[in-house]
């Protein structure tokens, strides 16, 4: 019985510590049109959990590239939330994960709804931008 306790920690410990398969998109679109396509192609926009994924995604080979790259990330008018709001995808606390700039969000006149990323920083904007995007492809890797 021991034995089998130790499998199973060991594979969920593998299995929650395998990052996620980020696919940038050189493409301008709108924050919309990105989600579309995101969605018809992988799964969405990209989710970000944790800073493990934020340095992920700069070390990519394609870090020159992915400046200014829209995220899933939007404000509702009430909070800020990720497209892909699925309970059973995030561990504890990894849905609260925020790397603004410094001071934060301005959401300037109520209208910067959208969010990208720039080297890692989180930046609003308006969602009629066109911008390169990052999806979240729904798969794990090694």
């Amino acid at each position: 019985f021991d034995q089998f306790l130790f499998l199973v920690d060991w594979f969920l410990t593998f299995t929650l510590s395998v990052p996620h398969q980020y696919v940038f998109v050189n493409e301008s679109m709108t924050w919309a049109e990105a989600q579309r396509y995101c969605r018809e192609k992988y799964t969405d926009l990209a989710t970000i959990e944790n800073e493990q994924q934020t340095v992920q995604l700069i070390d990519t080979e394609n870090h020159d590239s992915i400046d200014l790259a829209w995220i899933g990330l939007y404000d509702d008018l009430n909070s800020w939330k990720w497209t892909l709001e699925d309970s059973d995808f995030f561990k504890v606390g990894e849905k609260d994960f925020r790397n603004w700039y410094d001071p934060g969000p301005d959401n300037y006149g109520g209208q910067s709804l959208c969010v990208y990323m720039d080297n890692g920083i989180w930046y609003t904007t308006y969602c009629f931008n066109y911008r390169p995007f990052i999806c979240y492809d729904g798969k794990q890797f090694n």
